[in-house]
């Protein structure tokens, strides 16, 4: 979930439920009813807030505990490897500095016979594999075939280093040179990833260590929202109680009206019954 959904779903909650507070506290006439809703409303706003932000830290202690610590450790093996490749190539340089390639079993040291060669041997190589077809200058020379019709020729030593292939035998040849003649130009490349991934690590444990923004004010909202819903809880039952009592209250002034009403009636009748004797 972006930040931006998170704030839509907020804007969304809050439009909804203010118009619905506003109509419930009109018809109420209790201004409690509308504090809560709007509590509410802010409440599962600045939840959805911490989730979201739950969610970068979970993320964030992954970069910094698995992923980060996982690339500088490739990336510090290879480097180590270039460099031991490095220090082959320059040796083989100095026993070897001619032109030569091994295809098969065959040693060519013109460069037109080495990539006529060489392609010829390519495309005996099945597609989707990568296949040994020669050596070149103590390094063992491999092609790559994909399904794109994109094919590479592969340098392989301590690690593997490859280039596009050309169409030509020369072109090919001058593209076998420059990339066994620029593996040092890996070491460069390799030291600026670690020390990049070394930054985004840190860069991920500063921001994991970030507190919520809002965690003050998420706390006070829950805090009223439960205050809030202790007293409308107890006018809601006082309204209950006065609902379920006013019949019985109803009831009990009947029954006293009819029990006076007899009294009297009896009164009278004891009255006329004296007033007859004594006559």
């Amino acid at each position: 979930m972006t930040s931006k959904a998170v704030s839509r779903s907020c804007e969304d909650i809050d439009e909804a439920t203010l118009s619905y507070a506003e109509i419930k506290a009109v018809a109420t006439g209790n201004p409690l009813i509308k504090e809560k809703m709007e509590i509410d409303n802010d409440v599962q706003r600045l939840k959805l807030l911490k989730a979201s932000y739950d969610n970068q830290r979970y993320g964030l202690q992954d970069n910094f505990m698995i992923k980060y610590p996982k690339l500088i450790k490739t990336a510090t093996e290879k480097l180590a490897n270039v460099r031991e490749d490095v220090k082959a190539r320059d040796k083989e340089l100095i026993d070897n500095p001619e032109f030569a390639i091994t295809i098969g079993k065959a040693t060519y040291t013109e460069r037109v016979d080495g990539g006529t060669m060489m392609l010829e041997a390519i495309s005996k190589c099945k597609t989707g594999e990568t296949t040994a077809i020669g050596k070149f200058h103590g390094f063992e020379l491999l092609v790559e075939k994909n399904f794109l019709d994109i094919n590479y020729m592969v340098l392989r030593g301590k690690t593997e280093y490859k280039a596009e292939l050309s169409t030509s035998p020369v072109g090919s040849m001058v593209k076998l040179e420059n990339l066994f003649n620029g593996l040092h130009e890996n070491i460069d490349f390799l030291e600026k990833k670690i020390e990049q991934y070394q930054n985004d690590l840190e860069a991920s444990k500063t921001e994991y260590d970030k507190p919520f923004a809002y965690s003050t004010e998420l706390e006070e909202k829950l805090a009223r929202q439960c205050e809030l819903n202790a007293q409308l809880d107890l006018e809601n039952a006082k309204a209950v109680d006065a609902d379920l009592s006013g019949p019985e209250e109803e009831r009990e002034a009947d029954d006293r009206m009819e029990a006076a009403a007899i009294v009297a009636e009896d009164k009278g009748a004891y009255q006329a019954d004296r007033e007859g004797r004594t006559r």
